[in-house]
């Protein structure tokens, strides 16, 4: 595809607004450019009760009732394996629009395209669906199958991949084409940590704030229990021993997002709670991570005499995301490598990256091989003027083609 229809596509899908829990319309979207080209197109809703059911439920930040999914297929000449190129298509919200420079709905300056979701993960998406339409317009003489399927709910655990992975789009081989560029263009991912969310309420005892001393102040003893937060973290990044990760620095991050307490100036905060992420590494499931930090969690803050008498409620709330990885050395990942190096003229690098995606659930439920290549910087993801080279995309959507049909030679 030309990169001024790659550039029109991106910013047309831009432009429909799809925030977590109300991505319809981008399904739909999607849904119409695949139409003309598949063999099969299968769009669907799944009800959020059946998935809320599941044993592998990943949780959601927001509310909903519904799972939206589109997806699709084009078959070769001869038995084969299966590949498939998956991606999301909700969004975060803008925030304040006054603080982008930008149209968060999409403008286009040169060969930048500016806007939620530009860079995690709609140019990702134009960049598959832009191979996909080059491989059902070939030949067809490659063996196997080649699948495309959009979702949604990516960001608030994953349950849009777990929908589709239920109805059966699954595959042997799985490309995530979500924003993995960097000073040296997109790189491969090959390893991701996971992240669970937490809230953590620390009673207190209310008094006059002029009587202070006959009071207990929820904030004291919430500091005591995240000292306790931060050597876990410290210790759980000094254990891990994949060179992937351990070259981000910070391969599970530990943050405190949310802090409410106290209801007067005058008083001694009577409670305080707060909303927290943990990592979850890449040797243990959801289930396993869960049980680890509040058993040491727990453990940790054993022995203080208020928080032995009161001990604060650990509940995990939200979203889960799990961790994965795959062999640097795989068969996917090399096709990945080579076909980036014949269209950059640039051998992209095996990375890992601390943060959770739905490389893990294909892993993990699915069965299938995983890694992420695509469009964009996740530095630039979530962001203010969020955004992607349009150049960039079309790299991408080659290097996708030429990948494919490697692994469907």
């Amino acid at each position: 595809m030309e990169p001024t229809n790659l550039a029109q596509r991106a910013l047309d899908l831009v432009s429909v607004s799809s925030e977590t829990g109300a991505e319809e319309a981008a399904i739909d979207a999607v849904a119409s450019w695949l139409r003309p080209v598949a063999d099969e197109v299968d769009q669907w809703v799944t009800p959020m009760a059946d998935l809320e059911s599941d044993p592998a439920y990943p949780g959601r930040e927001v509310e909903r009732d519904r799972v939206p999914v589109v997806a699709a297929r084009i078959s070769g000449s001869r038995p084969g394996p299966t590949v498939v190129l998956t991606g999301h298509v909700d969004v975060v919200p803008v925030g304040d629009p006054a603080l982008w420079s930008r149209d968060p709905a999409g403008e286009l300056d040169g060969d930048i395209l500016y806007g939620r979701g530009s860079a995690d993960m709609k140019g990702g998406i134009v960049a598959a669906v832009a191979a996909f339409t080059e491989l059902a317009g070939g030949d067809r003489d490659f063996a196997g199958e080649l699948r495309l399927v959009a979702v949604p709910g990516e960001e608030d655990g994953g349950t849009g991949t777990l929908a589709a992975i239920r109805r059966g789009w699954t595959g042997d081989l799985v490309i995530v084409p979500e924003p993995t560029s960097g000073p040296d263009g997109p790189q491969v991912v090959v390893a991701h940590g996971g992240a669970l969310t937490y809230t953590i309420e620390v009673a207190g005892r209310s008094a006059h704030a002029a009587k202070r001393l006959e009071g207990e102040s929820a904030i004291d003893h919430f500091l005591t229990v995240y000292r306790e937060v931060q050597r876990l973290e410290r210790e759980l990044n000094e254990a891990e021993r994949n060179p992937a990760m351990t070259a981000t620095g910070l391969p599970y991050p530990t943050t405190v997002g949310v802090v409410h307490g106290g209801v007067w100036a005058s008083n001694v905060m009577e409670s305080l709670t707060a909303e927290l992420r943990v990592g979850v590494t890449l040797d243990e499931s959801i289930a396993e991570a869960e049980a680890r930090f509040e058993r040491t969690l727990r453990e940790a803050i054993a022995g203080d005499s208020w928080l032995d008498a009161n001990p604060p409620r650990i509940e995990r709330t939200g979203a889960a995301f799990g961790s994965s990885s795959i062999d640097p050395s795989h068969p996917v990942v090399a096709a990945l490598r080579d076909a980036a190096d014949a269209v950059t003229g640039k051998r992209p690098g095996t990375i890992g990256v601390p943060y959770g995606c739905d490389m893990a659930l294909w892993i993990r439920e699915a069965g299938a091989a995983c890694a992420v290549y695509g469009p964009g910087d996740v530095a630039h993801a979530h962001a203010v003027d969020e955004h992607v080279s349009i150049t960039e995309i079309a790299a991408v959507a080659d290097v996708l083609t030429r990948t494919v049909r490697a692994l469907l030679r």
